[in-house]
Formats: structure tokens, sequence, C-alpha cells
């Protein structure tokens, strides 16, 4: 059995967070000059050191990974899923040599294209033609290589008639698509894509997964990051939820995904707000709001029933005049359903102290 493409084993990652120091409120001058002498020094000392630069008087540690340890085979793609600040970003900006580890090896066979953020290793004073070679230049290919490619990459970005232009008066779109383009089609062994296809529109986004997809059937590794479960699933053979810089889960894609969205639809069910912030009209308010699923588990999906549960206070409005109406945005803030209620004069409640 041939070895993992990529072998990640007990990865962690500190930081040390600086904080001022709120003990006390005045200081003398000579307090002032003392603290600033001091991150002076250790300012210094820490840039000759190569150490990460900290600033305040109060240090705090940070894991934004701690203990990681996964395999993935050559043709695999991988999702990697979980909230925000859960370390995503982290594990693959150490996977494509952006920072270093404080724990933890990684071992990666063959070469790393990545698209982490708009414009990862572009010159923004070059033109798209140049970063195009250049980018080409830095995953070892050579001048031959990226010129057989070159068109092909120039049509799927769709810059053409702006391909001597420097890329610093790109959109962000039209960065986003070249800088794509380059990581997709210079044959990278590894392929790290982070959320950063949100940037493009819908358009480009079906284009880029269709591309992905080809790049995987060709016997190539994709490591994809995104908040777009449809997106993951549609892609991913197999997935990663990280939840607090460790591994909470490791399987199939359609598994781990289920896992992760119970748990965070389980969180958001209902809602109920304070009596200061009921959203609303001095006539009519929203006090809660609560959905209720008839499936086995608390996962809203297509073939089951939802009854959605709302409190409303009515103090100025006749039964007659009211009219309520529910509308579901999928994540792309795409109208998935709407509904309106027929009759709900028997369920308004006045709401005192409120009018």
């Amino acid at each position: 059995m041939p070895d993992p493409i990529i072998q990640v084993e007990g990865l962690s990652k500190r930081y040390l967070l600086g904080h001022q120091s709120s003990q006390e409120r005045y200081q003398s001058l000579r307090d002032t000059l003392s603290r600033t002498v001091r991150s002076a020094m250790r300012t210094t000392r820490d840039m000759l050191s190569g150490r990460q630069l900290i600033q305040g008087d109060e240090l705090e540690e940070f894991w934004a990974l701690k203990d990681v340890s996964f395999e993935v085979n050559e043709g695999e793609v991988l999702g990697v899923i979980g909230r925000n600040g859960a370390g995503k970003s982290t594990l693959l900006k150490i996977l494509s040599r952006i920072t270093e580890p404080t724990q933890g090896k990684i071992t990666l066979q063959g070469r790393v294209a990545s698209l982490l953020e708009v414009g990862t290793g572009f010159h923004p004073e070059l033109s798209g033609r140049e970063n195009i070679y250049l980018n080409g230049a830095i995953l070892g290919m050579s001048r031959a290589e990226i010129k057989a490619k070159f068109d092909e990459i120039v049509d799927f970005a769709e810059v053409e008639r702006f391909l001597d232009t420097p890329v610093k008066r790109y959109s962000s779109g039209m960065y986003v698509r070249l800088a794509f383009a380059v990581a997709a089609h210079l044959e990278p062994e590894i392929l790290i894509i982070d959320e950063v296809l949100a940037v493009g529109d819908l358009v480009f986004q079906k284009k880029c997964l269709g591309k992905m997809k080809n790049v995987a059937k060709s016997g190539r590794t994709v490591i994809f990051v995104s908040h777009n479960m449809f997106s993951v699933q549609s892609l991913c053979t197999r997935a990663i939820w990280l939840d607090k810089g460790s591994v909470r889960e490791d399987g199939p894609v359609v598994q781990v995904v289920r896992n992760y969205l119970t748990e965070c639809s389980a969180q958001t069910h209902e809602r109920i707000w304070d009596e200061q912030e009921i959203p609303g009209t001095d006539e009519v308010r929203l006090r809660s709001i609560r959905a209720i699923s008839d499936g086995e588990d608390s996962l809203f999906s297509t073939g089951h029933a939802v009854k959605v549960e709302m409190e409303i206070a009515n103090t100025g409005v006749t039964d007659e005049d009211l009219n309520i109406q529910l509308i579901v945005h999928t994540d792309n803030d795409v109208v998935a359903f709407r509904n309106g209620a027929a009759d709900v004069s028997h369920h308004l409640q006045p709401l005192e102290g409120l009018g």
C-alpha cells in the first residue's frame, strides 16, 4: 500500500496574545516610561530570536490547534468543516508552509498549490501575465510547462482583456478568478482551497467546483475548506470536523456533515428576545420564534414537515390587518421557501409595557 501523500502527526499551534493591564486606571509618567522601555527591550529580543512579536503587558496562551492527526491518500478529496475560530485556516496555513507549527510534524509528498485568500502569491505590481509565470516558477514548473497551460488558464479566468494590466487594479472577482485558474491548472499534486471561492459570483463558484472535481478525477489531492455544506458534500468523499482546535470527527462526508449540522441546528432552533431587544414596531413585536422538525433528529431536511411557532406582541393592530409571512433564506441569501399564515388571531396577546 503506498504511503499517504499528506501525513499530519500531533499538530499543535500556539499563539501568545497580548493584553493591556487594567489594574491601574491612572499611572505616573515614570510608570509609563518604564513600561515603554520594557516593551521595547522585549520586542528587540523577540526580533533577534525570531519569536512572535507581542503587544501588551499581559500575555495569554491561545492554542489554535491542539494535537491534530490525520492522513490523506493520493487522489482523495478532503473537506474540512467547523465553526469560525475552530482552527481551519490555521491548519491550511501550516499545510501551505505559511506558518510553522508549535508542535507536531507534517509530511507532504509533491508540489502544493494553495488559494487561502484573494491574491495569495501574487505580486500586485506585476501584470496578470507575469503573475501566471511567477506562480508557475514558484511551483517548480518550467517555462515550457507554464506556456502549454497558459491559454487554458486565461480562458478559465476570463481576464484576457486585462492580461497585461497590473493585478493591483483588478477587482476582487478578477483577482480570485485568475488566482484559482493558476492554482488549478498548473497541476500541483496537492491543491488547498479555503473559503475564498465565496468571493466569486454563483456562476464562477459552479465553474470552480466543476474544475476541482476534474482535478480530483485526475488523481490529484484536494483539501477544501468551506461553510457551504452543499459544496462540501458534492465535492468531497471524506470530511474532518474541527472543533476548538481539535478533530471532533473524521469519516465519510455525509455522516460528518450531518452530525455537524445536527449540533449546529440544535443550538439555533429557538430564539427568545429580551424586553429591550424585541424586534418590530410600536404596534407589533416578535417575542420569540421556535422551529420543530418531525424527523428523527433535530436536523431539518427535505421530506420532513417543519412547524414554526412564533409569539407575537400585538399592541396596536387589529386582527384583520395582521398578516404574518415566513421566509427562509439559504446561506447564499436565496429565498428557498415563502409561506403566509392564514389565521393567527387566537395566538395574539398584548405585551404590557410596550407601545
